[in-house]
């Protein structure tokens, strides 16, 4: 949004002003109303990517996803589970790719609209590829929205996920990226990315 040179740009920028000009009881309206717009920004709530898995519906940080990709080709990897469909080179970079619905125990991901999300830790240098059905979107949810599971979860997503939440009357579960990143399940595979294989390349 473009805002005029002389008015300081935002409401943050605004009350800011406020504060070096006035004095007093003036001074005290200024600080309510940054209270008010701090309160109002934490309301909204952190940036999640929705995504649809076997007609299950998650949800990531948004930080912790760089990309979304269609499916690229992948060349297959020996020796490793069912699950990781192999590497792909995105942009000079080789990634490790996983497919959810085969770490589910389901079919392979194959729809048309399937999608690779490239998702990193926050505070290493590790990346890897998720292949889910679909991606919806993504929409801002409150902290307080978020609550565990009124009964124990079972299957492998279940060490990883935050809590379940409703958005637009959809029961969506909160996948804890960085739990699930920096699972032995996933890191033990991380070294597949730096083999060079003669496998072949397979694409959807």
């Amino acid at each position: 949004m473009s805002t005029d040179a002389n008015t300081g740009g935002t409401l943050a920028d605004a009350v800011a002003a406020a504060d070096q000009q006035l004095d007093g009881q003036a001074a005290a309206t200024a600080a309510i109303a940054r209270d008010l717009l701090s309160a109002r920004e934490a309301s909204q709530g952190d940036r999640y990517v929705l995504l649809t898995i076997a007609s299950a519906h998650y949800a990531v940080l948004e930080a912790f996803v760089t990309e979304l990709e269609r499916i690229p080709k992948i060349t297959l990897v020996p020796r490793v589970p069912v699950w990781v469909r192999g590497v792909t080179n995105l942009r000079g970079d080789v990634l490790s790719v996983v497919d959810m619905r085969t770490f589910l125990g389901l079919e392979p991901t194959s729809s048309l609209s399937a999608r690779m999300l490239v998702v990193r830790l926050l505070t290493e240098e590790f990346s890897t590829g998720l292949l889910v059905d679909s991606v919806d979107r993504i929409v801002a949810v409150p902290a307080d929205a978020i609550t565990p599971p009124e009964s124990s979860l079972e299957g492998p997503l279940a060490p990883y996920l935050r809590g379940m939440c409703v958005i637009e009357e959809q029961l969506v579960a909160v996948l804890d990226l960085d739990q699930l990143l920096r699972s032995s399940e996933i890191r033990q595979f991380e070294e597949t990315k730096d083999e060079t294989t003669d496998g072949a390349e397979v694409a959807l």
